[in-house]
């Protein structure tokens, strides 16, 4: 019962049933109390009572001559219908009669006594009399006298239960609306605080200990100004690092700039050169800065199609190979046949040239790069893995996770005087990704950083022409 439809329901369906069940109760409509229609029915047999014992004396007096002609109409001046029957149930006067009046007219011939009867809103009365001769005749009168509204709701009786009934479904109703308001509240302050820039404001437990749909609400918004907090930490540090990072050659510009103007011709040149590296190395950080933030806005910068995992990794290897020469290594490339996967093919391109970059620059000269690519598991629902694995000093175990934060550098082994500018793994993860795989870190047996990355392979999509 986790669905909030079905407590809704089940709530709903709770209060019907109980405001009928109390009206089923406590109605006179439905029990057998019933002192309106009891005397509505007492009321009807009096006066039946009356008007037949009047009938009888009259046939006593005058003979059935006396209304004969009227009987169809109850005889002389009463409202219904009279039957006169023989001591046999036969009609002697008056219409048809029905069976049920026959069978009433027999029983006060053999009782002698005064017999009444309802049927539905007919009432019928019956009785022996006898004309001025001496015959025994039978009497039935029957009358019709619907109850009136008064007599069927008995306002006097019903008056206190419809109360009691009110009162149960609005107890009910309330603790309905109270359940399903009480969350939208919480909810709803919540995430006013959070408009108002109160990014400590969280649903809280009230809500989330609920096993519906409003717990997970919760839940999600608790989750999402968590992720609201992270983010804007990230930026706030990715600003500061920024400011910092750009302070140095900024500061070399300038004095390069000095050098320049104030000192000997010789030396003019190399302060040249010193600010077009310091130049190139603005413009490096800018442009992974933007593609660092285009990645983390989720942009991505052309459509999704199939492509060959296997052969872009085999592209970059080419390219990174003449870079590994002029530090004295080489780098090895093992594939096991084509990894189709789904996302941009440049996008995976930058990530996989980040990692074997970084693997290049730090991995100790005359030693060797092992890269390798396949696919593992099934078919269906396998992965394209990428290695990516240098011989240079590694990382420290409980670092391994950071080196995917930007400007993140490990101290002793890659500060700013041997490393770059902290963005390119930074880059790596968040491409990968996007294309739904994973990255990890993990120092190698034997020593050095090796470097995984697994994409779901894909067979439906788009295709890569060029792949």
């Amino acid at each position: 019962m986790r669905t909030m439809f079905l407590r809704i329901f089940l709530w709903f369906w709770l209060a019907m049933a109980a405001a009928a069940a109390v009206l089923v109760v406590s109605s006179p409509l439905f029990t057998r109390s019933r002192p309106g229609v009891e005397r509505w029915q007492r009321s009807v047999e009096s006066s039946l009572e009356r008007d037949i014992a009047s009938l009888a004396d009259a046939l006593g007096r005058e003979g059935i001559a006396a209304f004969r002609e009227e009987a169809e109409d109850g005889g002389p001046g009463h409202p219904g219908r009279l039957y006169v029957f023989d001591l046999k149930g036969h009609t002697v006067i008056g219409p048809d009669a029905p069976p049920h009046a026959v069978a009433l007219a027999r029983r006060a011939a053999e009782s002698g006594q005064f017999q009444v009867e309802r049927e539905g809103e007919f009432h019928l009365a019956a009785r022996r009399a006898s004309d001025p001769h001496g015959h025994e005749l039978v009497l039935v009168l029957e009358l019709r006298r619907p109850p009136g509204l008064v007599d069927l709701l008995d306002p006097r009786e019903l008056a206190p239960r419809l109360i009691a009934l009110f009162v149960v479904a609005g107890v009910l109703c309330y603790g309905l609306a109270r359940y399903l308001a009480s969350p939208v509240a919480a909810v709803r302050l919540a995430t006013k605080r959070l408009a108002a820039g109160d990014l400590s404001a969280r649903v809280g437990p009230a809500v989330s200990r609920r096993r519906d749909e409003f717990a997970d609400l919760a839940r999600d918004i608790d989750t999402m100004a968590e992720r609201v907090v992270t983010l804007l930490g990230s930026k706030q540090r990715l600003v500061r690092d920024v400011s910092h990072e750009l302070r140095s050659p900024l500061g070399r510009l300038r004095v390069a700039l000095e050098l320049a103007r104030k000192g000997p011709e010789d030396k003019t040149q190399h302060a040249l050169d010193r600010i077009e590296d310091e130049a190139d190395r603005l413009n490096t950080m800018i442009d992974q800065l933007l593609t660092l933030s285009r990645l983390e806005e989720g942009a991505d910068e052309s459509q999704r199609v199939v492509f060959d995992a296997a052969a872009i990794v085999a592209q970059v290897v080419d390219d990174a190979a003449f870079e590994a020469e002029a530090r004295r290594c080489t780098v090895r490339l093992e594939t096991s046949g084509q990894c189709e996967v789904a996302g941009s093919p440049g996008l995976l391109r930058s990530a996989v040239e980040n990692v074997l970059r970084n693997a290049v620059h730090y991995s100790v000269e005359g030693t060797a790069i092992e890269v390798s690519v396949g696919a593992e598991g099934p078919s269906a629902s396998g992965y394209a893995v990428i290695r990516v694995r240098d011989h240079g000093p590694g990382v420290p175990e409980n670092l391994l996770r950071e080196v995917f934060e930007p400007f993140f550098r490990v101290d002793q082994a890659r500060d700013r005087s041997t490393g770059g500018t902290g963005l390119g793994l930074a880059i790596a993860a968040r491409a990968v990704a996007r294309h739904g795989g994973s990255i990890e870190a993990r120092n190698a047996v034997g020593g050095g950083l090796e470097v995984v990355i697994s994409l779901p392979v894909t067979k439906s999509g788009p295709r890569n022409p060029a792949a």
